[in-house]
């Protein structure tokens, strides 16, 4: 909120509690600068590792501060684990209990409770917009409770969607030695894992961030993971990005996506034979079922997302039935563009900002 404030926009804050008792915290920029009235609603889910400060982080080119200027009612919603939403009705937060949790249950608790909220509160129909986690979660809200989302929400649209996970060599490795390390970091980390290192702010900043160099060395485990993208490098968000947007996902998270990664398929936590039997009458997991979608989607793509690859949009899109995919996968039009341009890129704004607006504008 501070963010908000600080670039001039108004801001509310409020909280949410999922059925299965957590404590969510959604923020709100109800309306542009220049203007007193609220829009239609639209709500933005983050991604992995990060929260809702990915899309007021960038000043005048984030996507909540686009979205307002254009009339909209923003709404910025906070998952479970992130920095915003660590309260629990009877866990605390330090309980390996609170951190059981991977996207399945952010698609079956914890978006019900803030889109419902949203839609309370407005009386309006909702666009949606997750970026990666954000469209992982997105599905499954959608099918697990098609009639409910139809009726709530207007049109998913996906930055970077990810479901499947097929083809991805070096996610595959990491995926490898995930299964070796997983059982060791969840006794050791209680299930919580922060994809940065232990180290205070002040020797963070002055590691990272003085020299453009050091900015550029504490990028590369990002764009090995994610791809490439020097050319969107923005030397005046650099530094607020490298260092805000990190933070804490559970063990679980990491495991579920590291077995969409091995298997190729979009499938329910695998818990081994004797558990997935008790809980889902089989020894395997049973897949999603996208074709009981019913919301509209929308996707866009990037050419060098090492993460959400565009032939894996498109096996997503084939899964969706034809009532769910009334448009195009739009790819965006810059080869250098990858998984964290979606946040953090230079040209953000005109490159994805601009047409998913657009794409609001047209279907109102």
């Amino acid at each position: 909120p501070e963010i908000i404030k600080r670039h001039g926009y108004p801001s509310e804050t409020h909280q949410v509690i999922t059925e299965d008792g957590c404590i969510l915290t959604i923020f709100r920029i109800p309306h542009g600068k220049h203007s007193n009235s609220s829009g239609e609603p639209v709500f933005i889910q983050h991604g992995i590792t990060i929260n809702s400060g990915a899309f007021v982080n960038i000043g005048n080119k984030s996507l909540g501060f686009a979205l307002a200027d254009t009339g909209y009612d923003v709404w910025m919603g906070n998952f479970r684990g992130s920095i915003y939403s660590r309260k629990h009705q009877t866990l605390n937060e330090s309980n390996s209990k609170f951190w059981d949790f991977s996207f399945h249950e952010l698609g079956v608790y914890d978006l019900p409770a803030q889109l419902n909220y949203v839609h309370q509160k407005t009386k309006q129909k909702i666009t949606y917009i997750g970026l990666s986690m954000g469209s992982t979660a997105g599905y499954i809200y959608g099918i697990t409770y098609p009639d409910v989302a139809y009726k709530k929400v207007k049109a998913f649209i996906s930055l970077a969607p990810v479901a499947i996970m097929k083809d991805l060599p070096l996610f595959q490795f990491v995926s490898y030695v995930w299964s070796i390390i997983e059982r060791p970091v969840q006794t050791l980390t209680k299930g919580k894992v922060v994809p940065r290192p232990p180290l205070p702010t002040s020797l963070f900043r002055y590691l990272c961030l003085p020299y453009p160099i050091q900015m550029k060395i504490c990028q590369i485990p990002d764009m090995i993971a994610f791809g490439v993208n020097y050319e969107q490098n923005d030397p005046e968000t650099l530094p607020v990005t490298l260092q805000h947007n990190k933070d804490a996902t559970s063990v679980k998270t990491i495991t579920h996506y590291s077995q969409l990664i091995k298997t190729g398929n979009f499938q329910y936590f695998d818990y081994g034979p004797k558990i997935n039997q008790e809980l889902y009458g089989s020894q395997y997991p049973p897949q999603y079922d996208l074709t009981k979608m019913k919301v509209p989607n929308y996707f866009i793509s990037a050419p060098n997302d090492f993460v959400s690859t565009t032939e894996n949009a498109e096996r997503i899109w084939k899964m969706l039935p034809d009532r769910a995919k009334p448009y195009d996968i739009y790819v965006i039009k810059d080869d250098s563009f990858n998984h964290v341009s979606f946040f953090t890129g230079k040209d953000v704004l005109s490159l994805v900002y601009e047409p998913v607006i657009k794409f609001i504008n047209s279907n109102k």
